[in-house]
């Protein structure tokens, strides 16, 4: 339902973002909800494995987007190439902005254990 205003907020308020994180962060916000309202808040699958996993659904979103893959030197990540418009929740928005600030100073790694080792990544 908020699948694609999701992602297209996240990647205005992050200025970009690698499909690594993307998924990531979805995969929290999801588990926020199933901790406060006891259901995922999206419908992306999570396909899971011991030390991560992976989404279909989230990749074939980010291919209804106008989105540029951009390279730096910490590598590549994609862009909006057009303001894309979203309608979220202010509960919504509030949530991903917690969460952006609670994993902005973390590695790749510690980011993907806070997923596989929450309580709540087998209900995903």
């Amino acid at each position: 339902m908020y699948e694609k205003d999701i992602i297209v907020y996240l990647l205005k308020e992050c200025n970009g973002l690698h499909p690594y994180y993307i998924s990531r962060i979805v995969a929290l916000l999801d588990i926020e909800y199933l901790k406060e309202k006891g259901e995922k808040l999206t419908e992306f699958d999570y396909k899971k494995m011991p030390y991560g996993f992976y989404s279909e659904k989230i990749p074939e979103t980010l291919n209804e987007l106008p989105v540029e893959k951009v390279k730096s030197e910490e590598g590549s990540y994609l862009i909006l190439k057009d303001d894309v418009p979203f309608n979220l929740p202010d509960e919504i928005r509030e949530k991903i902005d917690s969460i952006l600030d609670e994993i902005c100073d973390l590695s790749d790694d510690e980011i993907n254990r806070k997923v596989v080792e929450s309580p709540y990544y087998e209900k995903l």
